[in-house]
């Protein structure tokens, strides 16, 4: 089996996840902290800022003209490798009254549109990850025609690194959280005669919730199909303030297809 690694939700969160076996990867500019997505860039920019001189400057600043101009196609569900964390249950549980589901790594790696990621909170080593992205750019011969195609194309391989790095990076005083991420990223192109968009590489159809008035999109990664040696979900936390019967857990997720799932409580004394 692999790593165990669980997605804290609510009753009817947790209700949907198992009847629809799916959960939602969801755009990494709805994530609960907006501050997130400039942790990196910010620090892209600053590295930028850096290597700048009188020579390389229309090469830097037409880079930059690419990278603030190209909204990131990062979908991301989050999940945590610590099972039983008071600040998740508070957090993301309804406040302990919810569900830690415990999904299976090994399941996951079988799908290649996704790749598992744990959080990257080491300032010193993301400021290594940012070094190595920027590195082809900086070798980049500054003679190059900047408005090309081909100047495009390259910076374009380097700014979907620097939004994968985005995904995966966190401000170390959420070191706490243990967050592990499923990362997904789709081709989206808009068709310039038809205006259609072409979706490539993609889990689903993009979908779109409404939360606080807000039009959030998704892709769904479905969980219906798994051989018994591989299960996706391995064991089920009970919040430290749940109330379900453990029996009629091992029902409900019979019932939708899950068999030999372990039923734990929470540890914690939180009331």
């Amino acid at each position: 089996m692999g790593k165990i690694i669980y997605h804290y939700c609510n009753v009817e969160s947790f209700k949907a996840i198992i009847q629809n076996k799916a959960i939602w990867l969801s755009s990494v500019y709805n994530l609960n902290d907006y501050k997130e997505i400039h942790w990196i860039k910010d620090k892209v920019l600053k590295k930028i800022k850096e290597y700048t001189n009188k020579n390389s400057y229309e090469k830097f600043n037409s880079f930059i003209k690419l990278f603030e101009n190209q909204q990131p196609t990062v979908y991301i569900a989050s999940f945590s490798q610590g099972d039983d964390l008071l600040s998740q249950w508070r957090a993301y549980a309804n406040d302990g009254f919810g569900i830690a589901i415990g999904f299976n790594t090994d399941y996951f790696e079988q799908n290649d549109l996704i790749k598992t990621s744990e959080v990257l909170y080491d300032e010193k080593q993301q400021e290594v990850e940012i070094e190595k992205i920027l590195e082809p750019l900086l070798n980049l011969d500054d003679k190059i025609n900047f408005e090309s195609k081909e100047f495009e194309e390259y910076c374009e391989n380097i700014i979907s690194e620097i939004n994968n790095l985005s995904a995966k990076s966190k401000n170390e005083l959420f070191m706490e959280e243990q967050e592990v991420r499923l990362i997904h990223n789709p081709i989206i192109i808009e068709d310039e005669q038809t205006k259609q968009f072409i979706f490539k590489n993609n889990l689903s159809q993009m979908m779109f919730r409404a939360v606080c008035g807000n039009l959030i999109p998704y892709f769904e990664l479905k969980f219906d199909y798994f051989c018994e040696n591989k299960p996706p979900i391995l064991e089920i936390i009970k919040g430290p303030k749940n109330k379900f019967i453990n029996q009629e857990i091992k029902i409900f997720l019979a019932n939708n297809g899950f068999y030999n799932v372990d039923i734990k409580n929470s540890k914690s004394s939180y009331r």
